[in-house]
């Protein structure tokens, strides 16, 4: 587990190659190799081995995908009571001076760097690899969580792909290169943002490359949610096509998910206590040995300490409902609600399930069909698998006016499945709504300055490439 950083990109970077000549506590179980000189790390197939799954290590960041970077977005969705213990971040009055941000930002950008080390220090050692077949897992494991840590950031930090024509406004740097001690500094270190259709593309050429050489995956053991598989690669660039709002690759990639046997579980419990079953697709694994910290897990913010409470998300159901979303999922206490999906810091990180690939193929239908007067009925069936389940009542295709409401029923679904698993903001903007008022806080316009995070004040003082988003 690395610890939190307060530094700018640049300076993160500089920490890391300062750090190659420290020696790893947890040796044993993982090589992180910003712990370590390449020339270390990559002596024995063994050690490559460690090394490898120390990316995953880092990965688990206690400001970013430890299960924060979630939080960020549920909590600025519409779904949860406004959250104090972030600061600002969930009362949109939040400053580019903000900690909690700018820990985010070095959070995700600190696991990117460690993903970039890795493959420059494969590239030079890869004869050490049994196989050339391993040498392109391994490559393929760190262009993955590469993407992943990219994913996240551009969503927080950007306005969604739609915003403009093409993708073309301001996304967020592209991380390629780890750059060592003595280069930390230099200009070429020193990153502008590119674009979010050049984010979103070089996300797209990562998880490609990713889905053409990791492995399928076959059974359920931990390596196959925790470490990144073929079906994970297919299954995020997915949810990219959906993003930018390509329903045809959205649905051809929904198919290759499809056909690699991935399915929902008898109950919408199920994947939040066991966390290899086939609906689970990937996760960051946690225990309660290995997570965040004490502080940062989402079984610490959502159940331990309940920082979170989500009454809103009761309004989405109707009175005294059945379903098991709430019935099981959900318990009040001292006039509050909170989720039973993290209950203690053991809890994975749901990144990607098979209820979001399900859900994916209804939406991209029904937008399909927008122009069409016979409602999708195969949108409706997917949404019946979904709903019935939960113990929810089945639609009719005749329940629906037209695809248009059929499309709203299915976005509706979206934030009554995937709630408190980091969908809630992204799903509003990329569907160009507006954030509902919420307590105290104001209806959020779509579009509005607020809706995204600012860059950090210390990396835009430290980097005079990095341009500030409007309004901060």
């Amino acid at each position: 587990m690395i610890k939190p950083v307060r530094k700018t990109i640049t300076t993160s970077l500089l920490l890391g190659a300062l750090a190659l000549a420290a020696p790893s506590c947890d040796i044993i179980e993982k090589e992180p190799i910003e712990n370590l000189s390449p020339d270390s790390a990559f002596t024995t197939p063994q050690r490559i081995e460690k090394a490898v799954v120390g990316m995953y290590d880092d990965t688990q960041n206690a400001e970013f995908l430890g299960g924060r970077a979630l939080i960020y977005s549920d909590i600025r969705g519409a779904d949860t009571d406004p959250a104090t213990y972030f600061g600002n971040i969930g009362l949109f009055n939040t400053l580019s001076s903000d900690g909690t941000v700018t820990n985010a930002w070095t959070g995700g950008y600190r696991a990117i760097y460690t993903t970039n080390l890795f493959l420059q220090a494969l590239e030079a050692n890869r004869a050490k690899v049994p196989t050339e077949v391993l040498a392109k897992q391994y490559e393929a494991e760190a262009k993955f969580l590469r993407a992943l840590n990219h994913w996240y950031l551009v969503n927080l930090f950007a306005q969604p792909y739609t915003f403009t024509t093409n993708g073309s406004h301001l996304g967020i740097p592209i991380a390629l290169k780890a750059f060592d001690a003595s280069s930390a500094f230099t200009p070429e270190a020193q990153l502008a943002r590119s674009s979010v259709a050049q984010v979103y593309a070089q996300i797209e050429q990562d998880l490609q490359f990713a889905a053409q050489n990791l492995p399928a995956r076959t059974g359920v053991i931990f390596s196959d949610v925790a470490r990144a598989t073929k079906g994970a690669a297919e299954a995020l660039l997915m949810r990219l096509y959906l993003y930018k709002g390509d329903n045809v690759k959205a649905l051809e990639q929904a198919a290759k998910v499809d056909a690699m046997g991935y399915k929902l579980n008898p109950s919408p419990v199920t994947v939040f206590t066991d966390y290899t079953t086939w609906e689970s697709i990937f996760s960051v694994a946690h225990n309660l040995n290995d997570n965040p910290n004490t502080n940062n897990a989402l079984g610490q913010h959502y159940g331990r300490r309940r920082d979170i409470s989500v009454d809103p998300y009761l309004s989405l159901f109707p009175a005294n409902s059945t379903d098991l979303r709430v019935a099981a999922l959900t318990k009040k206490e001292e006039g509050k609600t909170y989720t039973l999906k993290y209950t203690d810091n053991s809890q994975w990180v749901p990144v990607i399930r098979y209820a979001e690939v399900v859900l994916t193929k209804a939406e991209a239908l029904a937008k399909q069909s927008l122009a069409s007067a016979t409602v999708n009925e195969t949108a409706v069936a997917l949404l019946n698998e979904i709903r019935t389940r939960a113990n929810a009542t089945a639609f009719q295709p005749s329940d629906f006016a037209d695809n248009g409401e059929l499309l709203e029923a299915v976005l509706l679904e979206r934030r009554r499945e995937l709630a408190f698993e980091g969908h809630g903001m992204f799903d509003l903007l990329r569907n160009k709504k507006d954030i509902p008022a919420n307590g105290n806080n104001k209806l959020q316009a779509y579009g509005s300055n607020k809706t995204i995070l600012p860059i950090p004040l210390v990396e835009t003082q430290a980097n005079p490439k990095l341009e500030q988003n409007p309004g901060y």
